[in-house]
């Protein structure tokens, strides 16, 4: 099982964050552990800042795809 780990913490869930304006999405994702995972497939996300307004869709990306974007902190900036 690969699981990101941060000074021997193992990090178990992702929280994303808009890539334009660093704002959260208030989405979270629970890891799984298998890489090959689909996630999110086929769901639109919505940045929900006034002035940002970012649509964005996930087309095949796994969970190990997912975990390359990862900072140290356990956020991902989609």
């Amino acid at each position: 099982m690969n699981v990101l780990t941060v000074e021997n913490e193992k990090i178990k869930q992702i929280d994303f964050y808009c890539r334009k304006c660093k704002k959260s999405m208030k989405m979270t994702y629970e890891l799984s552990g298998q890489d090959e995972t689909p996630v999110l497939n086929g769901m639109v996300i919505r940045c929900h800042t006034n002035k940002c307004g970012r649509v964005m869709m996930l087309k095949n990306y796994t969970e190990g795809k997912i975990k390359q974007h990862v900072d140290e902190k356990g956020k991902c900036y989609i």
